[in-house]
C-alpha cells in the first residue's frame, strides 16, 4: 500500500469522524482499499441522516471528503474515493440497473425515445453501463448541469 494512499485514508476517516460528529450522528468510520478506489464505509444507527434525500448528504459529504483527501496532492497521486453508509451506495446501483432495464423494455415496446429523470454523473453512468452491450437500444446524456438526463432509444 502506498504511502499516499494510507495518507488518504487516515486523512479521510479523521474528517468523516469529525463531521458525523458535529452532526450528532454516533458512528464508526471505516476505508479500505481496492484496485481502483478507496472505499470509506460509515456504520452507524441512523444512515438515513447521513444518506439523506435521494442520497444528498452523503454526495455532498464525498464531495467535501474527497477534497480533503487529495488535499496537496497532485492530479495523478492516490486513488479515487468512494463514501457509502450501510450498503446505500450498492442499493442504489442496484435500482439503477433495475430502473434502466424496466426503461429500456419500454423504449423497446413503444418504439419511442425515453427521457429519464435528471441525475448526477455517477448515477448516469451506471444507467449507460448497464445498457452499453443492449443490441436494442442506445443510449445519449442530454441536458445541462441540473437538468442532465438520459435518453434510451431504440435502435432502428
Amino acid at each position: 500500500m502506498s504511502e499516499i494512499v494510507e495518507q488518504q485514508k487516515e486523512r479521510t476517516v479523521e474528517f468523516i469522524s469529525g463531521l458525523i460528529d458535529k452532526m450528532g450522528v454516533d458512528g464508526t468510520v471505516t476505508a479500505r482499499e481496492e484496485e481502483d478506489k478507496i472505499i470509506v464505509d460509515i456504520a452507524c444507527d441512523d444512515s438515513q441522516v447521513l444518506i439523506g434525500r435521494r442520497g444528498q448528504v452523503i454526495d455532498a459529504i464525498q464531495h467535501l471528503a474527497t477534497k480533503v483527501a487529495f488535499s496537496g496532492l497532485k492530479r495523478d497521486e492516490g486513488k479515487a474515493l468512494l463514501v457509502d453508509a450501510d450498503g446505500y451506495r450498492q442499493k442504489q446501483i442496484e435500482r439503477l440497473q433495475d430502473l434502466a432495464t424496466r426503461m429500456r423494455d419500454r423504449a423497446v415496446e413503444s418504439g419511442e425515445k425515453v427521457h429519464l429523470k435528471p441525475m448526477n454523473s455517477y448515477d448516469r453512468r451506471i444507467v449507460h453501463m448497464t445498457l452499453a452491450d443492449d443490441e436494442q437500444v442506445d443510449t445519449a446524456s442530454e441536458g445541462e448541469r441540473d437538468d442532465r438526463h438520459i435518453c434510451i432509444v431504440p435502435k432502428a
